[in-house]
């Protein structure tokens, strides 16, 4: 059996399913689909991200192998899902074959998981319920097995997913960390931050909140050290200079501002956090593009 792409993300246990928020596998409840080709599990992620919408076969081909010169690309799919049918056993059927292109009824459950909580996530944030946007975050980020499509970033359509999907893993970390930072949790976080900010040294909204959890700790001039640090990376790297926001939380350490305390100051200096816009949505995969929600600056 295998879930429709319309059935809510709770429901897809039951179901076979792939999962990509790390190497990917295809399972059917607690037993594990042996698709072991790489490229029949391309195949079936590519089709699955879709959404239920075929996929053309020139998109396809040029998805797994490039926009080069491929031969008989048409001939070549037709092998590689017959292949894959073989593997998925009695779900073999889920793989479609439409005049529009291939699809599959199979889901990525373990990212349509993900978005759901991320939902859930943001309407916390809209309600001001910042306990549980912190949970919510760290639901959420308990799927992640590892480096998104970590076996496939070979076929050129996985690279750009797994990028924006590990983009957008950061983009929930930093929110879970602001949600933390709001409540006061700051302390038991420097660690986590200073390792990710050592990682992600250009990434504002996180030097903002390291920023923040040192000053709030004391350590008013290294919080100073890591926004300076930033600028100059931004201008070596970039020839930019930093967001109002950066400059802000800047001028409000040196003044000492009593709004850096925590209900304030988190959310003023994050700068953005998560907005999921589906990946398995009926939008072309190559053409996705996540988007931000901007918070408003002021100190």
């Amino acid at each position: 059996m295998t879930a429709p792409h319309w059935i809510a993300a709770s429901a897809y246990a039951g179901y076979a399913q792939v999962r990509i928020l790390g190497p990917v596998s295809v399972v059917d409840g607690d037993r594990v689909i042996g698709v072991d080709r790489p490229l029949e599990r391309a195949v079936l992620v590519r089709l699955a991200l879709a959404g239920g919408v075929p996929v053309p076969d020139r998109r396809l081909a040029a998805d797994l192998w490039g926009d080069g010169q491929l031969s008989r690309p048409v001939e070549r799919l037709r092998v590689v899902v017959s292949r894959l049918r073989a593997a998925l056993g009695v779900h073999g059927a889920a793989v479609l074959r439409t005049p529009a292109g291939y699809r599959t009824t199979m889901v990525a459950g373990d990212l349509l998981a993900a978005e759901s909580i991320a939902d859930r996530l943001h309407a916390a944030a809209r309600a001001g319920r910042h306990g549980e946007v912190r949970a919510a975050a760290e639901e959420a980020l308990r799927l992640w097995r590892g480096p998104a499509l970590a076996d496939l970033q070979w076929a050129p359509y996985a690279a750009v997913e797994a990028a924006r999907l590990d983009e957008w893993r950061l983009e929930l970390t930093v929110t879970g960390l602001d949600a933390a930072l709001r409540l006061d949790f700051g302390p038991e976080y420097l660690r986590e931050m200073a390792i990710l900010a050592g990682e992600h040294p250009m990434h504002e909204p996180l030097a903002r909140l390291h920023a923040l959890a040192l000053y709030r700790v004391g350590r008013q001039v290294d919080a100073l050290d890591r926004l300076r640090a930033l600028r100059r990376d931004l201008a070596t790297e970039f020839g930019a200079a930093p967001s109002p926001e950066t400059v802000e939380l800047e001028v409000c350490i040196l003044r000492h501002d009593p709004t850096l305390h925590p209900v304030l100051a988190a959310g003023k200096f994050a700068g953005r956090a998560p907005s999921v816009h589906r990946i398995s949505s009926k939008r072309d995969l190559v053409t996705f593009g996540h988007r931000f929600r901007h918070l408003q600056p002021g100190c």
